[in-house]
């Protein structure tokens, strides 16, 4: 328990004060705990290393580098009411997702990005005493989350080429578990959850969320939402952060059985989305083709960037169908702190786990422009003739 004194001024006698001492304790599991971190920024990471911004190039996030299609930033220029609160019901952007998904409107929960989705569902069904099941390397925000609703995180590893040993979970389950959560692609790791594995998770009687935030750049782009209006335990999370170059505007939403999305009302302040990220999600809808080929120009780059890192005597990559690579690294060449000194000596920001399993240092590689790349594969073929040495 974590404890803080303030002195608090209070009114007395004859219009004199005086102080008063009270002691205020923060929640023990979240004094120790430790915050979510997302990528570094570029303002953040240019007032670290002096890099001027316009020169850093950002592989660290898994952004879209091409940005939101031109019809979604022409309507947001246009839009004249911003000092207006948005539709109450998101009604239209709900019906654009609809379409997308094949999914009605009534089993949509829209949010501030798929985190706030998240942090809403773990809240919804989370309390001390409870306990959510996932499979490490993942999504760190899921243990984040867990641990601010006071509940307990229980992980199963996954095996030797990250796929989810069912077996294993099934094992793992207790009276507690309400909630098994998994990835796909999974993050940072890029693998897909395979039907028949989503089957099995679904037979064990829990809640199973799905998170398709980079679903779009897998070879199963069109994902698991058909299947949410078959099963009452399946809720599937979705993003428009990644494949529609809407990072910054925060617009995801889930897909839900209907019996938990006036649950998930009930516990959502109101407006689901700004002005502006309604305005952009529903253009990107309109003008889907131009999105997904977007979407394809990634997908073979990622082609390129594997093939690139792969080729590094240092790294070992692993297949991906995200908009990113993951690679150990051999510390029998280099290290982590090697590799970051040189990257960001050139102006390359990349996303590095130390230690993410059995003690091997990793590092994560967004799936940029081709002259990302090309640059990359210049501090990488820097980076070796040091290890050479």
């Amino acid at each position: 328990m974590v404890s803080v004194y303030h002195d608090v001024n209070v009114e007395v006698q004859e219009g004199q004060r005086k102080p008063l001492a009270c002691t205020i304790t923060v929640r023990p599991e979240i004094a120790h705990m430790s915050a979510y971190m997302p990528g570094e920024s570029l303002q953040a990471f240019s007032r670290r290393t002096d890099v001027p911004v316009e020169s850093i190039i950002k592989l660290n996030a898994n952004e879209s580098p091409y940005g939101p299609v031109p019809a979604a930033l022409h309507a947001l220029r246009s839009h004249d009411w911003y000092n207006q609160y948005p539709d109450t019901t998101a009604s239209e952007l709900k019906k654009a997702v609809s379409h997308y998904t094949g999914l009605d409107t009534d089993q949509i929960v829209l949010g501030h990005g798929s985190m706030e989705v998240i942090n809403i569902l773990w809240y919804l069904f989370l309390a001390p005493g409870d306990a959510l099941l996932c499979c490490p390397p993942t999504f760190s925000l899921y243990a984040t989350t867990t641990k601010l609703c006071g509940a307990q995180l229980h992980t199963v590893e996954r095996t030797r080429h990250y796929k989810i040993d069912t077996n294993a979970l099934r094992a793992a389950l207790t009276a507690a578990t309400k909630m098994i959560v998994l990835c796909s692609p999974n993050n940072p790791t890029g693998n897909l959850v395979p039907e028949d594995v989503l089957m099995q998770l679904l037979d064990m009687g829990r809640l199973v969320v799905l998170d398709e935030a980079y679903t779009e750049f897998s070879s199963r782009p069109r994902g698991y939402a058909h299947l949410v209006a078959n099963y009452d335990n399946l809720i599937v999370l979705r993003t428009f952060s990644k494949w529609a170059g809407l990072a910054g505007l925060r617009v995801g939403y889930g897909l839900f059985p209907r019996w938990i999305v006036p649950y998930m009302q009930r516990a959502q302040q109101p407006f689901e989305v700004n002005v502006a990220g309604y305005l952009a999600a529903i253009e990107t809808l309109r003008h889907l083709d131009e999105a997904q080929e977007r979407v394809q120009r990634i997908v073979e780059e990622r082609d390129r960037l594997f093939q690139l890192l792969t080729a590094q005597p240092y790294l070992n990559a692993i297949p991906s169908e995200g908009n990113f690579v993951l690679a150990r690294i051999l510390s029998n060449r280099t290290s982590l702190d090697q590799i970051r000194q040189v990257m960001e000596a050139e102006g390359i920001l990349l996303r590095y786990f130390p230690q993410l399993e059995k003690g091997q240092d990793y590092l994560r590689v967004t799936v940029g422009l081709p002259e990302h790349t090309s640059r990359l594969a210049h501090a990488l073929a820097k980076l070796g003739r040091l290890t050479s040495r």
